[in-house]
């Protein structure tokens, strides 16, 4: 494993370099051409679907394609709308089989599942994927929480890992009320466009979560033709992963 680590450590490099990636300590792509004025828009699926509809509706009206990270769980349920979000040009990843916590909040060090278990979970979700013939070389874990080990165990298994680009907060869409670390969309969207403004997007992966707990009565995706129309107006091109 430590060789298998280090020539990944290395190719994972070479390919930063060679591209102007962001890669994060983990391993993981965090933001794609920091050269160019891209943007990518992320979706990730499991146990809750209700927006999905609204957003696919968006991304046609603004005429852009995004990439949706599904799980097993959810491709099972939903068959149908994997095989529309697929047809409608967007890219469609893996994003674990069981939506399983693969390491400890705490520890992040420290794997939950043994990396066979992780291995197999992976493989179960590209299989589901494969059986509606989309074959993915892109991965986002469950949670979007892994560690060096979760991204060589992906690598095994044919899958490149990706996250969100840190700082602008959007993922924080799947808090509700009850929670501490609760944010609104309208405080998400004051931060998007004030990071903005002060760094830039360029190369952001952005999360959206089409689906979120019935708690929250505030969707952010609700907002989405508004961020892709404000992000265009000060000179954003929106692009999937391949």
């Amino acid at each position: 494993m430590k060789q298998f680590s280090l020539i990944l450590i290395l190719f994972l490099l070479s390919v930063a370099a060679s591209s102007q990636e962001v890669i994060d300590r983990y391993g993981a792509l965090v933001r794609s051409n920091v050269s160019e004025a891209n943007v990518y828009l992320i979706f990730t699926g499991h146990d809750h679907y209700e927006g999905f509809k609204h957003v696919l509706e968006v991304l046609k009206k603004q005429e852009i394609q995004a990439s949706f990270f599904l799980t097993g769980d959810f491709i099972r349920q939903h068959r149908e709308l994997v095989k529309e979000i697929a047809a409608a040009g967007h890219f469609v990843g893996a994003h674990s089989d069981r939506h399983l916590l693969y390491n400890d909040w705490t520890k992040r060090d420290s794997l939950l599942y043994s990396p066979a278990t992780i291995k197999k979970d992976i493989k179960d979700n590209l299989k589901e994927l494969k059986a509606i013939e989309i074959y993915p070389e892109v991965f986002m874990p469950p949670y979007e929480w892994y560690n060096q080990e979760v991204v060589e165990i992906a690598a095994e298994a044919g899958q490149r890992t990706i996250n969100f680009s840190p700082g602008i907060r959007t993922n924080a869409d799947y808090t509700s009320p009850d929670m501490a670390n609760y944010l609104s969309s309208q405080e998400i969207l004051k931060n998007l466009y004030h990071f903005e403004q002060e760094h830039g997007l360029n190369g952001f992966h952005i999360l959206i979560h089409p689906g979120t707990s019935p708690l929250r009565k505030d969707k952010l995706y609700l907002n989405l033709d508004s961020i892709i129309s404000e992000l265009k107006e000060r000179g954003y091109h929106f692009f999937r992963f391949m």
